[in-house]
């Protein structure tokens, strides 16, 4: 390849290396992003400064009690695969002085794109197995859109519908909010008789119980990255006689996330969301706008005419006539 050949062919690799990092860039780098990991290690906690609960020691209704909720969440990368990744959940509800009042666990399976539940994996909530997990399990997808998606409520073990409810800023970071708000409803038949005196009913008397839950969950989520960045969980336990009839609250409770784990969950969804938009959109468009910009050049440089080769034709011309009339006189 000559020198001449090469300076016309430049530009047009330029154009097609621009073009296909663009397409790389948007459709290939950006999307096989998009995939929860297997692995994961994270823990989080919202707290109440002042909650309600009843005490089963001394059967006294305690109130005004700090309350912390820890949520420990951790990864089985050995029982995932490239499209479903399984996690576990630690669920802990204490008193600030150190009393466990509620507990959950689970297991859960779930697509790695769309962060809805897998039957599979050996699934359970709190070690029952039978419990089948639908809806989305621990987060909203990446590139979550404002509309209603439905979700796993651990507390009630069924799904439920997560309501968008608008567009909001936490920390400088624009999150979308999402509502559900379910119950009264039943979670268990409490296996112990009260007593009556503690339900307001006659001292004498030995009483079945049934506690049914309403619990407001409203979470502020990124959409880029899917992260929830803050959580408010507005929870009511009753226990019920068999009567119907809510006879006393056994636990109330306004959760938040607290404000170090904010801080440290907006910081890692902005990083994400800054990535993504750099990724998806900026990036490729920057090739796009150069390529359109070599594009002139490369045409340009294909119709240049070669000045030296066209300065040399005539004079060849000019040569092979007077050769061919000495012929013609010989």
């Amino acid at each position: 390849m000559t020198r001449e050949q090469l300076l016309r062919t430049i530009p047009y690799v330029v154009v097609a290396f621009l073009v296909t990092m663009a397409v790389l860039l948007r459709y290939y780098v950006y999307g096989n992003s998009l995939m929860l990991p297997l692995d994961q290690r994270r823990i989080s906690h919202l707290t109440a400064p002042a909650a309600t609960y009843l005490d089963t020691a001394t059967f006294q209704v305690r109130t005004g009690v700090p309350m912390t909720e820890t949520v420990s969440l951790y990864g089985d990368p050995v029982a995932g695969d490239a499209r479903t990744a399984v996690w576990v959940e630690f669920s802990s509800l204490e008193t600030g002085y150190g009393q466990r009042i509620d507990y959950h666990e689970r297991r859960t399976a779930f697509d790695r794109h769309t962060g809805l539940t897998v039957d599979c994996c050996d699934a359970y909530i709190d070690q029952d197995t039978a419990v089948r997990q639908t809806g989305l399990a621990f987060r909203l997808p990446y590139g979550a859109e404002p509309r209603g998606y439905p979700i796993f409520d651990t507390v009630l073990k069924r799904q439920v519908t997560l309501r968008y409810e608008g567009e909001e800023t936490v920390e400088g970071l624009p999150t979308y909010r999402y509502s559900y708000t379910v119950g009264p409803a039943k979670v268990e038949d409490l296996p112990d008789q009260m007593p009556g005196k503690v339900l307001g009913l006659p001292a004498w008397k030995l009483v079945s119980v049934a506690r049914y839950v309403r619990i407001t969950r409203t979470m502020w989520v990124e959409p880029e990255s899917g992260l929830p960045v803050r959580t408010r969980e507005q929870r009511q336990d009753t226990l019920r006689t068999p009567d119907q009839v809510d006879r006393l609250v056994s636990f109330q409770a306004d959760l938040t996330t607290e404000p170090g784990d904010v801080d440290a969950q907006v910081g890692e969804a902005a990083g994400f969301r800054r990535w993504a938009i750099m990724i998806r959109d900026v990036f490729p468009v920057v090739c796009l706008v150069l390529a359109l910009v070599v594009i002139p050049v490369a045409v340009a440089v294909r119709l240049r005419r070669r000045p030296k080769a066209e300065g040399s034709a005539p004079a060849q011309d000019e040569q092979e006539v007077p050769g061919h009339d000495l012929a013609d006189a010989g």
